[in-house]
């Protein structure tokens, strides 16, 4: 006898969950001999992206944060299991739920939500998928611990499915093709790269005013390249780009396909960040062969081991010196490649939907 998994795809197209929840269904492990598979999304979004031939999609498009959302789908009810790959859970179905929890940001930073109300709702809602969700799911060994000292958690009640990376999507690319896309997008010759959602705990402020010293003081010519903003650029680095126009340089939405190129252009990939739950931006600059010099905070030693350089995200003087004795050190940036490219290669999907399988089996079985 089969039984009914539901997955909650409504984010698929979001950064990070998006990524993960487009993987997932690719990849669905569980046979349909074994379970059925029902979508729950828009129906013309998911058809964009690859799923089980086997699944059934059903129109559900309750907007994040809504009182409908937090009701479910009726369909939700003849589900045995519903795979929610965020903490946006339906509460009546939340006794046969497993819980993807990427990351606590929306707890700790108030920035991400500043209302009283949304922040009232977000510990409730915590505590509730600790208290009553079948089971857990983190993707780093950090959010689990994150989650076990916050909430209280039982350790025995998370288990950690890392993220991954698609192998060759993320790859060293030919000179050729990296100059092409430069010219195509009017990027400098040689530059730096970051990416990030302008957000709080992104550390956007904290990179510019360390670069901005050590442009002004002409002990750095490198100009800085911004991926990921979104449609509307934050006012503070449209601020930054005034005072240093030669310096800032933001990328459009790029497709997926072409931000590998970004990534391979650089001469080194910068990441300031103070909070992450995983971190795909530093395995993909990996993958692209290009330096990593990375913020030593929350899950980016986990994820990065000794394959990169580290600095201190709260420290000017530490980001400033790290980052010149990085560039100024051809073969610490090659060792670093080297490295990366080894590192990279412990977050594979074809490993991460492994593990899946296993912990679905598991759920299936006993």
């Amino acid at each position: 006898m089969t039984i009914n998994i539901g997955y909650d795809a409504r984010m698929i197209e979001n950064s990070g969950i998006g990524i993960r929840i487009q993987h997932i269904l690719k990849y669905w492990p569980i046979p349909s001999s074994f379970a059925s598979l029902t979508i729950f999304g828009n129906p013309n979004t998911i058809k964009k992206y690859e799923t089980p031939s086997h699944a059934k999609v059903v129109s559900y498009t309750a907007p994040i944060y809504s009182l409908q959302e937090m009701i479910g789908h009726p369909d939700m009810k003849k589900m045995d299991l519903i795979d929610v790959p965020h903490f946006n859970v339906p509460l009546p179905y939340l006794r046969k739920s497993i819980v993807t929890i990427h990351d606590l940001i929306p707890y700790h930073f108030k920035s991400a939500h500043s209302s009283i109300i949304k922040r009232i709702y977000l510990n409730l809602i915590f505590r509730l998928i600790c208290w009553f969700a079948k089971k857990i799911i983190t993707v780093s060994e950090f959010t689990k611990q994150d989650l076990v000292t916050s909430f209280g958690v039982k350790r025995e009640k998370v288990t950690v499915i890392y993220n991954g990376i698609e192998d060759g999507s993320f790859k060293k690319q030919q000179k050729k093709d990296i100059d092409r896309f430069r010219k195509e997008l009017q990027l400098p010759k040689e530059y730096l790269f970051t990416v990030g959602i302008g957000k709080a705990h992104k550390n956007f402020s904290f990179l510019l005013s360390s670069l901005a010293g050590i442009w002004s003081d002409k002990k750095l010519n490198l100009p800085l390249v911004i991926g990921g903003i979104g449609k509307e650029i934050p006012s503070e680095l449209l601020e930054f780009q005034s005072r240093f126009p030669n310096k800032i340089f933001f990328l459009p939405h790029l497709p997926y396909a072409k931000l590998p190129f970004a990534y391979a252009g650089a001469k080194i990939f910068l990441y300031a960040s103070l909070y992450e739950g995983f971190g795909f931006p530093i395995l993909e600059a990996q993958a692209s062969e290009t330096p990593v010099l990375s913020s030593k905070a929350t899950v980016m030693p986990e994820i990065l081991e000794s394959s990169a350089e580290f600095f201190d995200p709260t420290n000017v003087l530490d980001f400033q010196n790290r980052l010149l004795l990085l560039l100024n050190n051809t073969t610490q940036q090659k060792k670093l490649v080297q490295k990366g490219n080894k590192n990279h290669k412990r977050f594979l999907w074809a490993s991460a939907i492994q593990n899946l399988d296993t912990f679905y089996r598991k759920m299936i079985q006993g």
